[in-house]
């Protein structure tokens, strides 16, 4: 990705980025030109491009945002805006990317993320997370509204402390639409039918209830602190679909799986006091920030959320999923951030937080060391320890049959124990381990906790490839049926018959975005990017997986292997011309 404006405008950006609090953000935009290379072939587009984010502008290398303005095609593979960030907080540089992956294999909507170096004026500006934004037109994209009519139910809360009881949702949430800034009345209405909720019941009048308790569950298993359940509350939008029900939407997913977690995060929760404890053992009772209406759809009978939480677990939510895709994702970076962290040019920001993670700090954190700079305040679990230890706790409270269960047969294995056991709770008190990183790394301490994970080899055979249909968008799922599929019958007939994905390369570009996992590099060399080609041999994607091509354009589900629908009760392949 190539940007270049007059050095004079650039020189201008560099001295607005130059903050030391996200309260002196700018906002800095400019005009400049865009090119986007990969396999050889070039794409021009005039962008606006942005000093973007909120606390990543505080770092030392601050992020951007870019808007298609026009080009040689509409939008970039389907997007018109997106953002670039350095997740300077996350030493693994892969929260982002894993979180994405695990919400969008849950069948669970979610912007779209992945890599991409940058080029400013010819000069390396280092490797970032890209990812979409949630503007009008990814809406229209992911809930099919196709007309023209403006999107004017979309609302973003990004401000700090946001809740609906104590009503600052009303307060500080606003419409995603400039147009429509003043048109607050269907939010603030929402709102208030949420504080009169007494039941389940009432809740399903407005509100897509079950998809809504998935996301609640990924939030729990990602140990999210950033979003509906923890403090802050924020990083979300609420979204009224043409069907009157509202549907929750998470975004910015660096601080997940572990990272930066506090106990002062937790007000009048048991643990509150301590100084440090072991996250991964935290129930979901004790993380949620008593939410009235986590009560009545949670607490009160979690019985819908432990089915949904065990279907996250078993399609992607376990060491043997997770601990490969996080080695292929790691294998696919490496080079990449090898080179960021060896060059300093991205840092444009000389007043900001620089907490000096390096190459071998992003081996050690994809991994399962806990690397915590004490000096600036950040820390974060290794990946695969806390994806093993949350997995852990959870298959104890909730009964699950896990991967030491040895006389469990193969499709037991990550699911749900029935009938449920009686749960076992496993401590957060757990002695954490400190030591200094080295000599040239005295800020940074290697943390462990007692008592250490055994050695693990995941299982590579295992694998859970249904459709997701436990807490999907029904939205989407009831628009999309082309014979009003009941969600009963269409479970039963796609058990049958699973749709296979390869997970040995996950860097591909569709029409569609629905993995931006792209890496570029400079004009005169070969970028990592897969394109989708249509040929009269290849119509639709599912073609090379022995499936063939949907008549129709309504596709009920998306994975990296395409999009994919049921017609005479067969699944079949979205061709690459619906889109």
């Amino acid at each position: 990705m190539h940007i270049t404006m007059p050095e004079n405008t650039w020189k201008e950006m560099v001295k607005k980025a130059q903050i030391t609090s996200q309260k002196q953000n700018t906002d800095f935009e400019v005009e400049a030109n865009m090119s986007f290379v990969y396999e050889g072939k070039e794409e021009n587009y005039i962008v606006d491009f942005k000093l973007g984010g909120k606390s990543s502008t505080e770092f030392s290398k601050p992020g951007y945002n870019i808007k298609i303005k026009s080009g040689d095609n509409k939008s970039l593979h389907g997007t018109k805006h997106f953002r670039l960030r350095s997740d300077q907080r996350d030493a693994s540089m892969m929260r982002s990317k894993i979180t994405t992956d695990i919400l969008q294999k849950s069948g669970l909507i979610a912007v779209e993320v992945g890599y991409t170096e940058l080029y400013i004026n010819n000069k390396y500006m280092g490797f970032w997370v890209v990812s979409d934004s949630v503007k009008s037109k990814w809406i229209k994209r992911k809930f099919g509204n196709n007309n023209n009519e403006d999107i004017k139910t979309l609302y973003q809360c990004k401000d700090d402390s946001i809740r609906f009881d104590d009503e600052s949702a009303k307060n500080k949430c606003v419409n995603a639409e400039k147009s429509y800034a003043d048109y607050m009345e269907p939010f603030n209405n929402f709102v208030d039918q949420v504080n009169a909720a007494k039941t389940r019941a009432d809740l399903e009048k407005i509100m897509d209830v079950d998809n809504f308790i998935k996301y609640m569950a990924w939030e729990w298993l990602m140990g999210s602190w950033d979003h509906f359940l923890g403090i802050y509350g924020h990083n979300l939008y609420w979204y009224q679909q043409p069907n009157g029900k509202w549907v929750y939407i998470p975004y910015d997913h660096d601080i997940e799986l572990g990272q930066d977690l506090w106990t002062k995060f937790y007000p009048n929760k048991p643990f509150n006091h301590m100084e440090d404890i072991d996250f991964t053992n935290v129930s979901f009772k004790d993380f949620e920030l008593n939410h009235p209406i986590i009560k009545i759809l949670i607490h009160d009978d979690d019985t819908i959320f432990r089915e949904l939480l065990g279907d996250i677990i078993s399609r992607v939510f376990n060491p043997d999923t997770l601990l490969i895709h996080i080695d292929e994702i790691k294998k696919l970076i490496s080079p990449y951030v090898k080179k960021d962290r060896n060059n300093n040019s991205s840092k444009i920001n000389k007043r900001g937080k620089d907490l000096g993670f390096t190459y071998e700090h992003f081996l050690l954190n994809s991994e399962y060391t806990y690397i915590n700079n004490y000096i600036k305040g950040f820390k974060g679990y290794g990946l695969k320890d806390w994806i093993r230890r949350r997995y852990q706790f959870a298959a104890n409270y909730y009964g699950i049959y896990t991967d030491t269960d040895s006389s469990i047969s193969s499709n037991q294995k990550h699911k749900l124990i029935e009938p449920r056991p009686e749960p076992v709770i496993l401590s957060y008190k757990s002695k954490i381990n400190k030591k200094i990183s080295g000599i040239t790394s005295l800020n940074i301490l290697y943390q462990t906790i007692d008592p250490p994970l055994p050695d693990y080899i995941p299982d590579k055979t295992y694998a859970n490839h249904q459709i997701p249909i436990l807490g999907v968008n029904q939205y989407n799922l009831n628009r999309k049926s082309t014979k009003s599929i009941s969600s009963t019958i269409l479970y039963t007939n796609t058990t049958t018959k699973i749709i296979p994905t390869t997970t040995t390369k996950v860097k591909t570009i569709t029409n569609t975005i629905t993995s931006i996992t792209t890496i570029t590099k400079t004009k005169t060399k070969t970028s990592i990017i897969e394109p989708t080609v249509e040929s009269e041999n290849n119509p639709c994607p599912g073609i090379k997986l022995g499936y063939s091509c949907c008549e129709k354009c309504n596709s009920l589900i998306t994975n990296k292997d395409g999009s994919w629908s049921l017609e005479n009760f067969k699944i079949c392949s979205i061709k690459y011309s619906c889109f």
